[in-house]
């Protein structure tokens, strides 16, 4: 499989957390990712980082499927997801406002994997790009339902949590 997209958008809709070019090599998924914004909601997005080729094992993306399911059902109120290897480093608060639930979602992309240039400079130390933003529930439950759907695209959410 290949060219499958997941996209959790900002509450306001001006950025953007993209997961595209997905294949499944063997046990471990290959994706790439990109942070996008946009200055008002009728503008396209623009990307400004994007990072090709990480590579999880699909029992830890299993993991962090699970993790987003029990927070999106008010399970967990916080998480974090490391990668196993290079993959994007993920880390969910849950917060009430209002009566409704909202999550502040931080990521982090390790630079270093970039290219053969920011590889040089790994020696120095590590090299990172965040973003942080606002998810609604429903929002972070569609990036979840996308992020199964490329993860396992035979395979529904409670399949794919309980049998990873």
């Amino acid at each position: 499989m290949t060219g499958a997209t997941a996209i959790l958008r900002d509450e306001r809709d001006l950025l953007w957390i993209v997961l595209d070019d997905v294949k499944i090599v063997g046990r471990d998924l290959i994706y790439d990712v990109h942070y996008l914004a946009r200055s008002a909601p009728g503008e396209a997005p623009e990307p400004f980082v994007s990072t090709f080729g990480h590579r999880e094992p699909r029992s830890a993306f299993a993991s962090l499927l699970d993790d987003l399911g029990r927070a999106v059902a008010g399970e967990v109120r916080a998480l974090r997801h490391d990668p196993v290897t290079d993959g994007l480093c993920v880390e969910v608060k849950a917060r009430t406002e209002g009566g409704e639930a909202t999550f502040e979602i931080t990521t982090w992309l390790d630079l270093v994997r970039m290219n053969h240039a920011m590889k040089s400079r790994a020696v120095r130390g590590r090299h990172q790009s965040g973003l942080r933003l606002t998810a609604t529930r429903a929002g972070l439950e569609s990036f979840r339902a996308d992020l199964i759907g490329f993860a396992d695209p035979t395979s529904d959410a409670a399949e794919w949590t309980e049998e990873g």
